[in-house]
């Protein structure tokens, strides 16, 4: 129960204004509906990929040293899946 408030306060935090649409007018309920599908569907799965990508790269890194690909490796599993789930506005697919 705590680390799912703590992950919903997290994804709140930073998403003051991610709901928003392109013209700053009212919220919308399709922009809701977003956030809450973002939110409850996107974001765990975001995570758990992130979890699962330190993983692989965790097996993968002494196979990435020696082509000399570690830091590429990396961006590719786990630090693309993190910046995906933690640093995006929430609702925003764009990225």
């Amino acid at each position: 129960m705590a680390t799912s408030v703590m992950l919903v306060g997290s994804a709140l935090a930073d998403s003051g204004t991610a709901c928003k649409t392109s013209c700053d007018s009212d919220i919308t309920v399709e922009s809701v509906w977003t956030c809450i599908g973002d939110l409850l569907l996107v974001r765990p799965i975001g995570a758990a990929a992130s979890v699962a990508g330190f993983g692989t790269f965790a097996v993968a890194s002494p196979f990435a040293a020696m082509a000399d690909a570690t830091e590429e490796v990396y961006d590719t599993l786990v630090t693309n899946p993190g910046e995906y789930t933690f640093c995006r506005d929430l609702g925003d697919f764009s990225k």
